[in-house]
This record gives structure tokens, sequence and C-alpha cells, in this order.
């Protein structure tokens, strides 16, 4: 059985232990498997293991039972994903594998709730500076003049163009307009739409922002 076949059948096995959630989906990513449950990622499956998403209201749980995050070298330094891994009676038993799961789905919703309400708040005016008349690029939180002037050479001139591309679409272009454009300025397109730091874009959405990313790049090679 060659070694991909063979982590999908243990990914396989991991979403059926967890049955009782209803209908989990398995999708590709980062050499793994991401783990969905209504249109959420809640999981992934990386090498051998099982790593559960956490949030400020669960993480605790994890760091009593030393359950690791998921890391990656980026740079020469170590960046954590907002996901640990799964305690060992996970594997061992359906019933505890449900109760991990449901708690990690809780943490996805309550991103999702977070980020939806960002979206739709509006956002907060800068002191002491009067709103422009129209506005530009520039303007928008974690863009100024040389990001705003990449994503012009790729055709998004304006905040409205960039709102109707979306993040990774605005970035797959910018990018091959820009080859120095680097994944800094995915977190910072996500966070100019969403009105959030691009550092907390890093650590938060990371890995559903890249697995969307790949999800272009595959449609792209057709």
């Amino acid at each position: 059985m060659p070694p991909s076949a063979s982590l999908h059948a243990q990914a396989q096995h991991l979403v059926d232990l967890m049955e009782a959630l209803g209908p989990v989906r398995l999708r590709p990513m980062f050499g793994g498997h991401g783990l969905f449950r209504d249109g959420l990622m809640f999981a992934l499956v990386a090498g051998d293991r099982l790593y559960f998403k956490v949030d400020d209201q669960t993480v605790g749980r994890f760091n009593e039972l030393a359950l690791q995050p998921l890391s990656f070298q980026s740079r020469g330094r170590t960046v954590s994903l907002r996901y640990h891994e799964a305690p060992a009676e996970a594997y061992e038993n359906a019933d505890a594998m449900v109760l991990w799961a449901r708690e990690a789905m809780a943490c996805a919703q309550r991103a999702d709730l977070a980020k939806a309400s960002k979206v739709r708040s509006p956002r907060r005016a800068r002191p002491h500076v009067a709103a422009p008349a129209s506005e530009a690029l520039a303007d928008l939180r974690n863009l100024g003049p040389r990001s705003a002037e990449m994503l012009r050479q790729a055709g998004i001139a304006t905040p409205a163009q960039l709102r109707t591309a979306g993040s990774v679409l605005a970035y797959v272009r910018t990018k091959a307009a820009c080859p120095q454009a680097s994944l800094n300025l995915l977190w910072a397109l996500e966070g100019a739409l969403t009105d959030r730091p691009w550092q907390q874009v890093a650590e938060t959405d990371r890995a559903s922002l890249l697995m969307a990313l790949e999800d272009v790049q595959r449609h792209m090679r057709g």
C-alpha cells in the first residue's frame, strides 16, 4: 500500500471513531488531512498523530496533560498552530474520542462566530483622523503603500475589488505578479478584510487559510 493510501486509511479510522458526531469529512492538506464537520475544520491528522483545535477556553486542559501543539519550522523559528495532540484515551475509546472532538468542534464554531462578527461590525474610526472621501487600499488595516502597490500590480486597485476577490485569491494573484510576496501578505489581507491584526490571523487562521490556498492552487493547476 502506498504511504499516502496508508495515511488516508489511518485518518479514516479516526473518523470512524467519531461516528456518533455525524458526517465528518476528510480533506488532504499539508501532507496530512483536515477533519471537517458542517464546513468547519476542528482537527488535523499529521503523520501518525491527531490534533484537535483549541482556543483560550480549552487550551489549559491540553497543557495540563502535556499535550503538545502542532508545530513547524519557519525561517529558523518554531511556529505553533492552535491544534494540540489528542490524548491517548481518544485513540482507544470511541466515547472519549467523541467527547474531545465535540470540544474541538465547539472551538471551531466559536472561532467562526467571532470571525463573522468582525466582518459584520463596522470598523471603528481612527481617533483624530478624518475619514477619507473614498477608501483606499492603504487605508485598510495591515496594508500600507507597499502592499497596496503589489495589489495594484495584480489588478486589485480598490478595497471593493479586494473584498470581491477574497484574501486567498487576492494573494494568489499578487504572488503571481510579485513573486517576492510572502505569506505575511496573506495574513495581512485576511486581517484587512476582517479588521484584525495580521499576527492574530497568522495564529488563529493559518491552517484554514493554507488549506484554502492549496485548494485554489490545485484548481489552477487543473
